[in-house]
C-alpha cells in the first residue's frame, strides 16, 4: 500500500489546540494472489489494485473501478474465476460505503454464475440483484448433498432474484430448469431404506421402482430462500423409466427443504477445507 497525502494546521480549534486540515490525496492498494480466511469463508488468489482518491478526512472514493480476480471462495460449495470489477465511495460520517460491483462471472458447479451489476448503499435498503445460472452439473449438485444411492445427469439454467438486508439475504421466486433433452437421476437404496420400502404401499414401492432409472424430460425447481437461511426447492419431474414394462409417463412433485448454513458447516468440516487452504498456500 503506498500513500500521497498532504496535510496543514488549520481548520476548527479543539481543546488539544489549533486543526489538522488533510488536503485531497490518494492511496493505492495492491494485492496480488493473496489468500486467507474470514469466519467460514476461505479465498485463494484474490488480487487487484485498488486507486482511492480522499477528500478531506470525510470521504474516500476510487478514481476508477478497479478489476478484482479470485481463484476461488469456498464456503463448503467452490465459486472459482471469479471475475468482476469494484467502484466505492464512503462518506465516513454516513451509514456506510457505497459498494458498485459490475460485470460478476465466476465457474459453480460446472457451470457459469453471471451476474450484470450489484449496487449496495447501506442508506437505502435493501439491495436487490439477479444471478444467472447456465448449465450447471447435475450431477456435481447431488454431490454436495452426500446422499448416498442417488446419482443424476443433466445440465440446469436459472435466475436467483436476491434481496439483502440487515437480516441477511433471501430469494424470493427464484427458478432452475433442466436443458432440452433432459437427463437421468438413479436411486439405489441402501439396506435401511430398502427394508422400509419392503414394508410400504404399493404406491411408494412404484415410486421407487420409476427412480431406479429415470429419464426424465422435464426438470423445473421453484427456488425460496429465508433470511434464517432455510432453503425450499419445489420440483417437477416429468419422464418414465424405461426398464418397466410399458412405461407410462410419470410426473412427480417434490419439496425439499434444507438448511443452508448447517450444510455449508458441514461441508466446510468434512472437507476440511482449513487444511487444504494451508496445502495450497505452501505449494504456491
Amino acid at each position: 500500500m503506498t500513500a500521497d497525502l498532504a496535510w496543514s494546521a488549520g481548520g476548527a480549534v479543539s481543546a488539544q489546540g489549533q486543526g489538522v486540515v488533510l488536503h485531497p490525496g490518494s492511496v493505492t492498494v495492491q494485492a496480488d494472489n493473496l489468500s486467507g480466511i474470514f469466519r467460514e469463508i476461505a479465498v485463494q488468489g484474490f488480487s487487484t489494485t485498488l486507486v482511492l482518491k480522499t477528500t478531506g478526512f470525510d470521504q474516500i472514493a476510487t478514481r476508477q473501478p478497479a478489476a478484482v480476480t479470485v481463484a476461488s471462495v469456498q464456503t463448503g460449495i467452490e465459486l472459482s474465476n471469479l471475475k468482476t470489477t469494484v467502484d466505492l465511495n464512503w462518506t465516513l460520517s454516513g451509514a456506510g460505503p457505497v459498494v458498485d460491483v459490475r460485470d460478476i462471472q465466476g465457474e459453480l458447479f460446472g457451470g457459469t454464475m453471471t451476474c450484470p451489476a450489484v449496487h449496495i448503499d447501506p442508506a437505502k435498503p435493501p439491495a436487490q440483484w439477479t444471478l444467472s445460472l447456465r448449465e450447471i452439473d447435475l450431477a456435481k449438485v447431488l454431490s454436495v448433498e452426500q446422499q448416498k444411492g442417488i446419482e443424476g445427469t443433466g445440465l440446469l439454467n436459472g435466475t436467483l432474484p436476491i434481496t439483502l438486508t440487515a437480516a441477511g439475504a433471501s430469494v424470493k421466486d427464484g427458478s432452475i430448469e433442466a436443458q432440452p433433452p433432459g437427463g437421468i437421476i438413479r436411486y439405489t437404496a441402501t439396506p435401511e431404506a430398502g427394508k422400509l420400502l419392503a414394508e410400504s404401499d404399493q404406491s411408494l414401492k412404484l415410486v421407487a421402482q420409476a427412480l431406479n432409472n429415470f429419464h426424465y424430460n422435464v426438470l423445473r425447481v421453484g427456488v425460496q430462500y429465508r433470511e434464517d437461511g432455510l432453503l425450499q426447492l419445489a420440483a417437477r419431474l416429468e419422464g418414465k423409466n424405461p426398464d418397466m414394462k410399458k412405461p407410462p409417463p410419470i410426473h412427480f412433485n417434490l419439496t425439499v427443504q434444507e438448511n443452508i448454513p448447517a450444510l455449508l458447516k458441514t461441508l466446510w468440516t468434512v472437507q476440511d477445507i482449513v487444511e487444504s487452504l494451508k496445502q495450497r498456500v505452501q505449494k504456491g
